[in-house]
């Protein structure tokens, strides 16, 4: 007789749950592996991104860096606005023989797309609205473009170069961005410059003048400004389009072997027979030596003041300190000493000249911090084949160099050395030059007090009196010879962005 079980309806269920549970686990796991998936794709697509947008950014670099006068492999800047030839320029990085890189050529892989949401008057090309894709007629003008520069960077021409294609430079147009004029009460067409002691940009009509070339001639403190726009296109597609305005900084003090920028300046003349300063631009020195060359600059020739003052006083003031005044010619009658008050317009005041300073700083090649009042620094500020910006926070005791010297403490001066170029001495204003030797200064010097000589140094709000003081001792052949092309040296070793973005489109 069988034997009735009560549980075996419930039999094959423990199999039943185990396999539900797993299908359940199954689930989770699969659905783990797709979200890592994912985020690994995420991750991917992020990189690329990074990659594109850090290549676009080497681009705008590599320009910004051969734009320099004293860069290893500098480029020739446009000097007319589009519609002229060789007004737009391009560095480009292919990554092979086989990979084309011609941004001028619509259909091509790395057509140059954005030219045409840039409006120039006069390029012939018209001005698309952002987020239309450029035609064929939007192309950059053939006729335009200089012949391609190849990159200089690494492992261009090959597989392992950096993702950026190509770079382009133009000068700016008032009108270049029509929903941005610079100044809407000028036209479309008037050239752009940075004005370096207002920080801002200006289209150039309303300084009066037609371009910032002449401009700067006329003394106004303006530099062109550039437009630099590169394209970043990975393997993968990533793809990223970047800008930057770039300008230099319009450093040079108005024409003159010595400046004397404040209120009853000191001026210790020596009584050597040979030392002092010649304001004829180009001039050789006391000793006899002709200044160095300056790669496409050629002195004028023309006179100026071998020492210019701030004020008609100045004027009356300082001729009499001077020892022997056939020694210190340039314009007018001997000893040479100028009011340039009119020329000082924007060297006027301790702000306008600190300020100067600071951005000097922000850009300079050699930075020391010495203190002031005590041994002073030592170190390296330029040479002639590679003059450099340097900043001296303090006391210096200077052997010779060559580029641009900013020093906010005492300057001394001893024996025979050289600098080719600019030296401010701004701060606490004073020089002091010792014996003599055949030490000399082809460029500009200078000098300005516009902090207090107390603990903790802060900012004057004028020029003290007396102020500056420059004591000039014994002398030997010592000379300071006042150069143009020297004295503008620093003018075109940096260029600073004013602006960047990155277009979205």
């Amino acid at each position: 007789m069988r034997k009735n079980n009560g549980r075996n309806p419930e039999r094959g269920m423990a199999l039943i749950l185990a396999l539900l549970a797993l299908l359940l686990i199954s689930a989770v796991g699969l659905g783990m592996i797709y979200m890592s998936a994912t985020e690994s794709s995420i991750n991917t697509n992020y990189k690329d991104t990074q990659l594109a947008f850090f290549a676009m950014r080497a681009g705008l670099e590599e320009m910004r860096d051969r734009m320099r006068s004293n860069s290893v492999t500098p480029i020739a800047l446009p000097a007319a606005m589009p519609g002229a030839a060789n007004s737009i320029l391009y560095i480009t990085n292919p990554a092979g023989a086989a990979d084309v890189v011609d941004p001028i050529t619509f259909g091509n892989t790395y057509f140059d797309d954005e030219f045409c949401h840039e409006s120039f008057v006069g390029s012939t090309v018209a001005y698309v609205v952002p987020g239309t894709p450029c035609p064929a007629a939007g192309a950059p003008p053939a006729g335009s473009v200089a012949a391609y520069v190849a990159s200089a960077s690494p492992f261009t021409n090959t597989a392992s170069s950096l993702k950026y294609k190509w770079v382009r430079i133009t000068l700016k147009q008032n009108g270049t961005f029509p929903n941005a004029l610079v100044d809407s009460t000028q036209a479309a067409s008037s050239q752009v410059c940075w004005n370096a002691s207002t920080n801002q940009e200006v289209a150039v009509t309303s300084l009066g003048q037609p371009t910032c070339a002449a401009a700067a001639a006329a003394g106004l403190y303006v530099e062109p400004l550039y437009l630099v726009t590169a394209l970043a296109i990975t393997p993968q597609g990533s793809r990223r389009v970047g800008q930057y305005e770039t300008a230099s900084l319009n450093i040079t003090p108005p024409p003159g072997g010595l400046m004397l920028d404040g209120n009853n300046p000191t001026f210790g003349t020596p009584h050597s027979a040979n030392a002092g300063i010649n304001g004829t631009d180009g001039s050789s020195s006391a000793s006899g030596t002709a200044p160095p060359a300056v790669a496409g600059c050629v002195p004028t020739g023309a006179a100026q003041p071998a020492i210019g003052v701030g004020n008609a006083a100045d004027a009356g003031t300082v001729p009499p300190q001077i020892f022997r005044p056939a020694n210190f010619t340039g314009q007018g009658a001997s000893p040479s000493v100028v009011n340039d008050s009119a020329s000082l317009t924007q060297w006027s005041t301790p702000t306008e000249l600190n300020n100067l300073v600071s951005e000097i700083a922000d850009s300079a090649d050699q930075s020391y911090t010495c203190g002031i009042g005590g041994a002073g620094c030592s170190g390296s500020y330029g040479t002639t084949a590679a003059p450099q910006i340097t900043f001296i926070n303090g006391d210096v005791s200077l052997g010779g160099g060559a580029g641009v010297l900013v020093v906010t403490g005492t300057l001394t001066i001893s024996g025979a050395m050289q600098f080719d170029g600019l030296i401010l001495v701004i701060g606490q204003g004073q020089v002091v030059i010792n014996g003599g030797g055949n030490g000399q200064i082809f460029g500009e010097m200078l000098v300005a007090q516009t902090n207090s000589s107390v603990a903790p140094y802060a900012q004057l709000p004028a020029f003290p009196n007396p102020s500056p003081s420059f004591v000039w001792n014994g002398g030997g052949k010592a000379s300071i010879n006042y150069n143009s092309c020297w004295a503008n040296i620093g003018n075109t070793m940096h260029y600073m962005v004013v602006a960047s973005r990155e277009e979205m489109y």
